[in-house]
């Protein structure tokens, strides 16, 4: 029986591994190499009055001061998730939210006679703002006839949330090296944080087995975890632009993995099980710890990106492609060796207090188009993909939980129409996502909880997808 009492905690801990997030792409946010719609978001030329470019080589085009406010006025989201933790059971995650996204100013200079700009810049990214809840109430046989009879009353519930956001300090220069070469640094500093909870109960009450029992025992399997960190890192982006014709613009931009500065995290994790009989054996068991001051070891990894413009009379075709590396399994917090189960066995059991994460390497392409459809007016559309960085195969993680909660891979339209004037540019427009996963790994099931599956239920593949809109706008003043 001991190895019963050793495998039960591991199987049980072992199943949050499973959980999958849209927190795991890279492309979500509008200022990017195919953002196109937000100014600056381009690998190679586009026209801008300037402000801060993602190719910090294309601040050489900036030909006065500017400044400019970036983001969304309103934006929706909707993920759901169809049979979340059974049949009928749908996970379902609303909200909306107003974020201003990117602040900056651009400042060109002369010094020998080459053209020289500094930008710098403040970038938040809302990575994503998870949260659901759903719960079964039924009579219905649940634990074995032998020593409880019938069918029992069954209550289970399960909560999860996760948000992640980003917050960044950008610094850019850019120089023209030659009439058709210009070069360009961004230094950037990243704020990372992150916010997630798995909260998961499962109750049967024992009918009475016989006229001396006196009341019913519950039988009752629990979990929740909470993980909590901010880390800071730094990072920098190098980036070449050519103008190889008048028509014809490239560009090549390749931005290192973020190198941490500092970071410290908070765990916290119960698991509790009473009264659960397996092989006539009931079974009873408490884990509880909590640690604080944690160190993080958040990372993302190198990428390299490049773009193509073809400038036209009335407009612009524009094309991007960025590859981000593969990145290993990781501890994302890393626990220190403590008691976890209880009564305390003088081993250390903390790889269950684990939040990990692991990366496959991906390729995104994004294209865009400009038109001018009036001598003030110009139309703005651009199609990218943003493939998910999930990696299913947690191979080298067999405990704790994955960071992310979504998995599936994402589409993303822009479209818009920006009004030039002498002293501004205004953009409006619309953002609309989309993406969809028919084979979403549940990690709870509600349908079919006994003492067979430790009333986790036999969790299966569902049907998992993401709507997203917004009203996006921005402002370029030019001074």
């Amino acid at each position: 029986m001991r190895i019963l009492y050793l495998l039960l905690p591991v199987w049980l801990l072992a199943c949050p591994a499973r959980l999958h997030a849209q927190d795991a792409n890279y492309w979500t946010a509008g200022y990017g190499p195919a953002g196109f719609f937000m100014p600056g978001a381009v690998i190679a030329q586009n026209r801008d009055s300037g402000v801060l470019f993602y190719n910090p080589a294309l601040l050489v085009n900036t030909h006065g001061s500017t400044s400019s406010l970036s983001g969304t006025i309103y934006q929706w989201q909707s993920i759901f998730m169809k049979d979340g933790v059974g049949a009928g059971l749908p996970l379902r995650s609303n909200g909306t939210s107003i974020v201003p996204m990117v602040a900056s100013h651009a400042v060109p200079y002369i010094k020998k006679k080459l053209p020289f700009t500094l930008a710098y810049a403040i970038v938040h990214t809302p990575v994503i703002d998870y949260n659901v809840s759903q719960q079964r109430d039924v009579v219905q046989d649940v634990l074995d006839n032998s020593y409880s009879p019938g069918a029992e009353t069954y209550i289970g519930q399960y909560k999860a949330s996760n948000r992640v956001d980003q917050t960044s300090l950008q610094l850019a220069a850019g120089m023209r090296l030659t009439p058709g070469l210009s070069a360009g640094v961004t230094l950037e500093g990243i704020v990372h944080r992150q916010n997630f909870t798995v909260d998961f109960i499962s109750r049967a009450m024992m009918n009475p087995a016989g006229p001396d029992t006196v009341f019913a025992p519950i039988t009752t399997v629990s979990e929740n975890y909470t993980a909590s960190y901010r880390q800071i890192g730094v990072r920098t982006r190098l980036g070449l632009a050519w103008e190889i014709s008048a028509s014809h613009h490239a560009g090549l931009l390749v931005t290192t993995p973020v190198w941490k500065v500092t970071g410290r995290g908070t765990v916290v994790s119960n698991l509790e099980v009473n009264n659960l009989i397996v092989a006539q054996v009931p079974i009873h068991l408490l884990a509880s710890g909590r640690q604080t001051r944690l160190k993080t070891n958040w990372k993302n990894p190198l990428s390299i990106a490049a773009g193509y413009t073809y400038l036209h009379k009335k407009g612009q075709l524009y094309a991007c492609i960025e590859y981000f590396a593969p990145v290993k399994p990781y501890q994302v917090i890393n626990p220190r060796p403590a008691a976890f189960i209880r009564p305390d066995t003088g081993s250390s059991n903390t790889t269950y207090l684990q939040l990990n994460d692991a990366r496959k390497g991906i390729l995104n392409v994004g294209i865009g188009a400009s038109y001018e459809v009036a001598p003030a007016f110009m139309a703005f559309l651009s199609l990218r993909t943003d493939f998910s960085y999930d990696d299913n195969n947690l191979t080298a993680l067999t405990d704790g939980y994955n960071a992310n909660v979504t998995n599936w891979d994402l589409y993303h339209v822009q479209l818009g129409v920006n009004m030039r004037r002498k002293q501004y540019y205004l953009r409006t427009g619309l953002l609309l996502s989309y993406g969809r996963n028919k084979a979403y790994p549940q990690t709870f099931n509600f349908d079919h909880p006994d003492e067979r599956n430790f009333l986790i239920g036999n969790p299966r593949p569902i049907t998992a997808s993401t709507v997203q809109a917004g009203l996006l706008v921005s402002y370029i003043h030019n001074f």
